[in-house]
């Protein structure tokens, strides 16, 4: 796990798409963050420990895949990302943890790595060399794939991959009320967040501020998520 140490940044964005404004400062008190997403192989751990629950299992899905051990888990729905956290001493992170953790400290960059477009970056098939994004290979890629593409804090894959859950309930109207301390999301509502990109999102979408509204049942192949902690890792 990665320490980002407390501080405020500069949330959201006025150019974004729907949700994503109006940039306000937030202040975020230290907290550890997951330097990858979690693997299908951690995941197999918690099932066989009796602390998860299996994924879907259809195409596109990780879990059971001896190949496929080092990509992320994927097609988990919220409940089982959360329970996954619990089991391994860990909480999934804020939505306003997760951009700061990808965007860095008083820095409104666009993506992890900065305001370069992705696109600028293409290499010939199978890959591009900051993230796994706009269908280049149509499935995941090992969650430590893509160095170049890590946030000022050294966190992997928060642009492409899977896109990952958040602790925050959506509401598109949070940003203009949000406390400017700790965040932790509106208290109750009917969809879930979740954060970044995947490999078959555009450019548009593997932004550090765009907020996808999922619903909490959701378990899709462009869908897994990372772990946050409050107090340092054991």
């Amino acid at each position: 796990m990665i320490e980002i140490p407390a501080g405020s940044f500069r949330m959201g964005s006025d150019a974004g798409l729907a949700g994503e404004a109006p940039v306000h400062t937030v202040d975020i008190s230290t907290f550890w963050m997951d330097s990858t997403e979690v693997a299908a192989a951690q995941y197999s751990v918690c099932v066989n420990d009796g602390g998860c629950t299996t994924p879907a299992q259809r195409p596109g899905c990780n879990f059971g895949l001896e190949e496929r051990a080092s990509h992320p888990i994927n097609c988990v729905d919220y409940a089982q990302a959360a329970a996954f956290c619990g089991w391994a001493g860990k909480r999934l992170p804020t939505e306003a943890e997760w951009e700061k953790a990808a965007r860095g400290p008083n820095d409104e960059r666009r993506f992890p790595w900065g305001d370069d477009d992705p696109n600028l970056y293409l290499i010939s098939f199978p890959e591009a060399r900051l993230l796994n994004y706009s269908n280049i290979v149509g499935e995941t890629l090992p969650v430590d794939q893509h160095p170049d593409g890590a946030s000022p804090y050294g966190v992997h894959n928060m642009a492409g991959n899977v896109m990952e859950w958040v602790a925050d309930w959506y509401d598109p109207d949070y940003y203009a009320t949000s406390p400017g301390r700790d965040p932790s999301g509106p208290l109750s509502g009917e969809q879930r967040v979740a954060r970044g990109g995947h490999f078959l999102a555009t450019r548009e979408v593997v932004t550090v501020t765009v907020r996808n509204r999922t619903q909490p049942t959701t378990r899709d192949p462009i869908l897994g998520f990372r772990c946050a902690r409050t107090l340092p890792p054991p």
